[in-house]
Order: C-alpha cells, then structure tokens, then sequence
C-alpha cells in the first residue's frame, strides 16, 4: 500500500496538473470514479498537487486500468484489502504474517535457483526443499520455520508428522482402491494378503476396544464384530482387502455408532406392513465407501427397511466402470461371478446435492418411487451440505427421521454473495457461521482449532434451529467422538412422531 506506483491505479482521469482551456483541472467522469471511499480519502493525503517540477511523477501517477481484466483485479484487491481491515486485530496479524511466509518461500526459491512456471515441477521441488513446511501454509510457518526444519534434517521429528492445526479429519471421504489413507503403514504394513484376511476381525477388534463404541455402545460392539467376520469369510480375498486396508472402517464404525443405534431404535417402533412396498428407504448422504449404510443392511429388519440408498457424486454412473478417481463398488454389486448377499438391498446413487438438477433426480427416483418412510442419514457434512440435508428432511412429509453430524464450516466465500440463508422459517446469519480456509487434500489450510470453536457451535445452532419440527422431536447431543482436540462431537436427531405408531 505504500508503493506510490500502485496508487494511481485506483483514479481515473487525467492528472491533476492537466488543464483544460482555463488552465482548471477536468473532474473524473463518473465511469473513472472508483466507489473506495477509503481510497478517495487517501489522494490528497497520498498526493499532493503536483508542482511543475515534477512532470514525470505526475505522469506517472495518472496511471490508470487499461482493460476491463486490470480494472477487474484493482476492483478484487479493493475487496480484499477491506475485508482483511475489517478483521480482528488477531487476524490481522495472521494475515500479515501469511504473506511474510510467503515471500520468504519466494526468496528462499531464488536464492536455491528454482526457476520456471510449471505446475509440476515446483510441486516437485516444494516437496524436497521444504518436507515438513507444507509449502505456503502461513499455519505451519512459525512453528515449522527454519528450526523445525532442522529438526526434519537431524531426524528429530518426521517429515510426514500429522498437522496439529487442522480442524478435523474428513469423514466419509472417497476409497478408490482400497489402499488409500495409511497406504504403506498400519496394522498391516509387512503382511501379506492371507496375512490380512486371517488376522484383521482380531485387529479390530483390539483398536476399538479403545474406542467410545466399546464403552458406550458395547452391543453394537459385538454385532459388528460378527458382521466383519462374516465378510472376511465370504467376500472374495480381493474384496475383503479392499474394504478393510484403507483402515478406516474401525474409526468409520465408532463414528456411526449413534446413528446405528438412533436408526435401530426407530425401526424398532415401526410396525411391520401389510404392503412390503411401505417398507422403510434408508437414504445415507455423502456416503463414501458405504460403510455405515453396509453395516445398517446387516442389522435392521429386513420386514420393515425396503432398501438402502447410497448418494455420493464420487461414484461411477449407473453401468458404467469405475474410474480411477471414483469409488470401486465391488463389495456392493459383486465380482467376478460373486453377488454379495445382503440382507436389505444396497443401492449407490451418483448425486452431487449441490445441485438443484441432481436433487430433482433425487426427489423423482427415491422420493418419487418408494410410498414408505424415509430415514436421512447425514454424517460428517461439509459445509453447506448441511444446510441440503436439513432441507431435505423439511421438504418431504414423508421423512420420518433425520440424524445429522456437520463437519466443516462453510466457507468465507458465501460472505460475497449472501447475508443470511433461510433455513425452514430461519435465518441463518451467514459471516457467524463461514470460515476462512480450505481443504488442502486431508489438512485443513485456516484458523486453528481453538478460534472455530464458538463459531461452529453457532453453527449448529442454527442448522437445529432450521430443522423444521416441533421442539419436542428434534433433539441435540454432545457425542464424544473426537477426544483428541476436536470438538466437531453435535449430533442433531429429528423424528417425525407419527411414524412410530401405525401409519
């Protein structure tokens, strides 16, 4: 900001000293005046009028965008440069300090001789240079600067050591090959596969015993157990590898462990119809791999549960091959002359609730087709996919139960286009509940955990708020799932009383 070049580029018009025929300067067109009035404060302070002396400064001052493009970037870094003076002091000096991390890595680039554009290549070379920095995340600059990186050299500490300020891990994320995650480590690493199909129920069994679900959910315990070593006896060895080495299916089962029981305990009150078309659709958003909607096949009363839809837009279109980006669904439609049994069919669904055309796809082939309750399952949501459940749930009078555990705050981008987000009667203020930052792979690139804390219990105030039933059945517990730091434990639980009784 104290780069006087960089100053005139925020006027229009002529310069001050130009003179029209009575020698009086000409006044900006209203098209060259730009609405900053913090900016059109600062150019009498900024620059004074220009003496005679002076001819070139004064020229080059009048310096003005000379295509919509450069008009257009002056206009964002206006936009930046007021919301960065409208944070907090505290965020201000993360802002400052951001940008000197950045510039560092640009001279320590120089001086090592990296030169060149391409994409690539500089990953590459990020990756050798600064192991342990994470590149340009201003979050790992103070504590992972030159003495962390000594540390990383000496062998101290390893390069690949988890970062302590991401907010939370991501749920239900996409398992292309089954080998993702922990790929090279875990319980597994030196095993072969029969190794890992004759020893993986006992893993699992020993890592949840640590685990909430042992403690507080010890009959879901025990039943899943079971189930695993069902499948371990009867889906094929490549199957069976795929389901378990990416070694998320213990934390992904002390996760669902809430909605498990919620979901039991509601089919349980649901008498058993006359008509297997009223049975009950099981819709679980965002489901990833599928495990909780597996597990739920295995232990629901296929009397009452008609089927079991898995939405996720990372799986393959409808009779297509998986791609190597999408989730392989052999463990649910089969392989190689194998059908796996399951006891309440499984179906996948490749839909983004995003969007407005994907959900109508939605509303006309589930809700459309199935005349029997529909319980939503919305685990570890992001962001605004929240908000898509909960109007999900408002929407149809035939959902009769909704369980929702947000994950992510949305981002600070809606801030531009939104003041508030209606939410079944609700207004939902939308700069109390949106945060700076990204996901950058698994690591959350923002605020630590500690500064989201309040703000994501604003947010699911809200989202409980926008659920549009009565008070007494809607409901919100603090579930203790994340203990290390987390704080991401709200569970929202919505039932529609009617159907518990007969309908």
């Amino acid at each position: 900001m104290g780069n006087k070049n960089c100053v005139p580029e925020l006027f229009g018009g002529k310069t001050d000293t130009a003179s029209d025929a009575n020698d009086r300067p000409r006044a900006p067109k209203d098209a060259e005046t730009i609405a900053s009035p913090s900016k059109q404060a600062m150019k009498s302070s900024a620059h004074p009028e220009p003496s005679s002396s002076a001819p070139a400064a004064a020229a080059q001052r009048t310096r003005k965008p000379s295509t919509p493009g450069a008009l257009k970037r002056m206009e964002k870094r206006e936009q930046r440069r007021a919301v960065t003076a409208s944070l907090p002091e505290a965020w201000r000096l993360l802002e400052e300090r951001q940008r000197a991390v950045i510039r560092r890595v640009a001279e320590c680039e120089r001086a090592a001789g990296y030169v060149g554009t391409n994409r690539a290549k500089k990953t590459a070379w990020d990756n050798a240079r600064y192991q342990g920095l994470g590149g340009k995340n201003y979050l790992k600059g103070g504590k992972r600067g030159g003495a962390r990186q000594k540390e990383i050299e000496n062998g101290v500490v390893g390069a690949e050591e988890e970062d302590g300020g991401a907010m939370v891990e991501r749920g239900n994320e996409a398992v292309n090959d089954g080998v993702g995650g922990t790929a090279g480590g875990g319980w597994y690493a030196g095993k072969t596969d029969e190794e890992i199909v004759a020893d993986t129920v006992s893993w699992l069994a020993q890592e949840m015993r640590a685990m909430m679900i042992y403690r507080d959910y010890r009959d879901i315990y025990e039943r899943a157990l079971a189930i695993l070593d069902k499948w371990r006896r009867s889906f094929p060895k490549s199957v069976w590898i795929r389901v378990v080495k990416s070694g998320r299916i213990a934390k992904e089962l002390n996760e669902c462990a809430p909605v498990i029981k919620h979901a039991l305990d509601r089919v349980a009150k649901m008498p058993v119809p006359a008509d297997p078309d009223e049975r009950a659709t099981v819709i679980d958003l965002c489901s990833g791999f599928g495990y909780l909607g597996m597990f739920l096949s295995e232990m629901l009363d296929p009397r009452k549960v008609k089927m079991i839809a898995l939405v996720d837009k990372q799986w393959p279109m409808f009779n297509a091959a998986p791609k190597s980006h999408q989730i392989n669904w052999d463990h649910v439609y089969g392989i190689d002359g194998w059908d796996p049994e399951w006891p309440i069919k499984l179906q996948t669904r490749k839909d983004d609730i995003k969007q407005a055309g994907q959900l109508r796809q939605i509303e006309k082939h589930v809700f459309g087709k199935h005349r029997g309750p529909f319980i939503i399952l919305a685990v570890h949501l992001c962001g605004t996919l929240s908000v898509k459940a909960v109007e999900m749930f408002n929407l149809h009078e035939n959902a009769s139960d909704l369980v929702l555990k947000p994950c992510c705050l949305p981002g600070w981008n809606h801030t531009y286009t939104h003041d508030t987000w209606e939410l079944g009667g609700h207004c939902i203020p939308v700069k109390d509940v949106c945060a700076k930052g990204k996901w950058k792979g698994n690591r959350w690139i923002g605020p630590p955990r500690s500064h989201l804390r309040h703000k994501f219990a604003t947010w699911c105030d809200n989202l409980y708020k926008g659920i549009d039933v009565a008070e007494s059945e809607k409901r919100t517990e603090q579930i203790l799932i994340q203990e290390e730091g987390g704080h991401q434990n709200t569970f929202m639980f919505a039932e529609r009383e009617r159907f518990s009784g007969g309908r």
